[in-house]
């Protein structure tokens, strides 16, 4: 039949638009955009019927696991708290929102489990469509790109899609380039993916997102220590990553346009550390004032938390400032970190129910003897740890859950098989 002749390009196309349809047009921007995500996912949802129809094995494999256990486990208590509104009132949550950020990345690894052998292959390609549409599509709604291109910057940081901001296309674009890396540093594949390649990390620096762009120097240190044959290699070729790093490091603070994005914010950072009182019209300062506050609060609900997303309504989460006609104004601010979002939120008992998972995998990572299950997953987790140091990742955003099902879709091919 057609579907099974061509099931590997059909796969490729699914994700691929499931991609597309989440990172890129989002959800919320237009009716037209949620309407398209509906569609796809509907589509991918009687394609995995039919491959679940045809082989009944593979598809129970693929739906009763500890990857869904999580994503169930974890999905209930959100919608325990969001919908019933439990301790702090707050109207953020939706069903809706909820399904067409959790369903797709399921739809994924299901997919994936159809696709064992070319598993890196597909989210390659996938990867690379979507990185090349998410450039096309920035470009087209943000901008930022006009100021670029005229010379007026005034906010030099781009990247935003209807989906999110730039730091949000920084944090998925990391995790879709993994498997692209991989497949030129160790596959060679240098004509089918160095462009795609360099896109992806153009769109990384050009977005300033510091949570993506440390995770991709971890990334590429994982690589040339994981593929290393003896420790010659190794020192050469950490000593050419050095060499570029310097080199980098001199470029970002050297270059102006360069500066503006990348250079101030890391600056900014790191000269912000040990000041006493917090400058809260900067990233870095109101991100130290949160964590102030976390650390006084959290103790009077320990255990199940104050309530989903509950830090942004409480008297003292106003700590953006912002000025409107030389008017000093504060607004209201989310946390901006997963680990503190969810322990204040739905305390130790919705940590334990989220991170229980990601743990696993790093166990089950370890205890791995193939080496490239070991490079692919620990650059998955390593990125997601900056990732979840800087935003609040387990509502909003598709990206873990589709990192975290991608990565155990990743132990259980490299359980018996390596990749190609």
């Amino acid at each position: 039949m057609f579907l099974e002749k061509n099931k590997k390009l059909i796969s490729i196309c699914l994700i691929s638009l499931l991609l597309f349809a989440r990172f890129d047009l989002g959800i919320v921007y237009s009716k037209i955009f949620m309407l398209i995500n509906v569609a796809i996912n509907g589509l991918t949802i009687l394609y995995c019927g039919y491959l679940g129809l045809n082989d009944k094995k593979t598809i129970k494999k693929a739906i009763v696991n500890p990857a869904i256990l999580w994503v169930f486990l974890f999905s209930v208590l959100v919608f325990i708290y969001g919908h019933f509104k439990i301790g702090t009132y707050t109207d953020m949550y939706s069903r809706q929102y909820a399904l067409l950020t959790i369903v797709p990345a399921i739809l994924i690894m299901i997919i994936l489990y159809y696709n064992m052998d070319d598993m890196l292959d597909i989210l390659s390609v996938a990867g690379s469509f979507t990185i090349v549409t998410t450039l096309i599509t920035s470009l087209k709604y943000d901008y930022v790109w006009g100021e670029w291109v005229d010379g007026t910057i005034s906010e030099s940081r781009v990247g935003a899609t209807p989906a999110g901001t730039c730091v949000d296309t920084a944090n998925f674009i990391i995790i879709l380039l993994i498997p692209v890396i991989y497949n030129i540093y160790v596959n060679k594949s240098w004509k089918k993916y160095a462009l795609p390649a360099a896109l992806g990390i153009f769109l990384i620096f050009a977005s300033g997102a510091k949570a993506a762009i440390i995770p991709l120097a971890f990334v590429f240190i994982i690589l040339i220590i994981g593929t290393s044959k003896d420790k010659k290699v190794l020192r050469r070729n950490l000593l050419v990553l050095g060499i570029a790093g310097v080199l980098g490091i001199i470029l970002i603070m050297s270059v102006p346009l360069l500066y503006r994005i990348i250079g101030a914010r890391f600056v900014e950072l790191f000269t912000s550390l040990n000041d006493t009182e917090y400058d809260l019209h900067t990233s870095t300062g109101q991100r130290m004032a949160v964590t102030a506050e976390f650390k006084k609060h959290f103790g009077e609900h320990p255990i199940f938390g104050h309530g989903f997303y509950a830090f942004k309504e409480m008297p003292y989460s106003q700590l953006e400032e912002y000025k409107v006609d030389g008017v000093v104004n504060y607004r209201h601010i989310h946390i901006h970190n997963n680990f503190m979002e969810i322990l204040f939120g739905f305390g130790i008992v919705g940590f334990i129910l989220y991170y229980w998972f990601p743990v696993y995998l790093l166990a089950k990572t370890f205890m791995s003897k193939n080496k490239q299950v070991i490079i692919l997953v620990l650059s998955i987790m390593v990125s997601f740890l900056f990732i979840d140091l800087g935003l609040d990742m387990f509502y909003n955003y598709m990206t873990p859950y589709f990192a975290y099902l991608v990565a155990y879709c990743i132990l259980k091919k490299g359980e018996n098989e390596s990749f190609s």
